[in-house]
């Protein structure tokens, strides 16, 4: 789109991905918006995550998520699946008090997904 408003930022600006190794985990903090435009990326980083764990929790720290699309929702579901296939648990972090929640509940989710508060909850499972 262009015009008066400008155009759509590029994905990189809309979502940030950092990865750190804490307490035999692979925790992959994101920020910014997931949505169809930057799914693939966090689909791509997770599955690597995945794949590298040698069978360790995999934690997604979404709390710095500000908005999760419907595209986000299946990406989540994907990756936990991805992990229960490979024997590599997906411990995804969300603050109940961040409008992120909002969907996850919405959709059931809560009830598929291992929802913990913090990064540490999540190791310490």
């Amino acid at each position: 789109m262009n015009g008066p408003l400008g155009g759509i930022p590029p994905a990189e600006q809309l979502m940030t991905i950092e990865r750190d190794d804490r307490d035999g985990c692979l925790v992959l903090v994101v920020h910014g918006e997931v949505d169809l435009s930057t799914g693939g990326r966090l689909m791509e980083a997770g599955s690597a995550a995945l794949q590298e764990s040698a069978r360790q929790p995999v934690i997604l720290d979404l709390t710095g998520v500000d908005f999760l699309s419907s595209s986000g929702l299946g990406l989540l579901v994907a990756l936990h699946d991805d992990g229960q296939d490979l024997g590599a648990p997906l411990r995804v972090v969300v603050d109940p008090d961040r409008p992120v929640i909002r969907p996850i509940r919405t959709m059931g989710l809560d009830e598929v997904l291992s929802l913990f508060r913090t990064v540490d909850e999540a190791i310490a499972a």
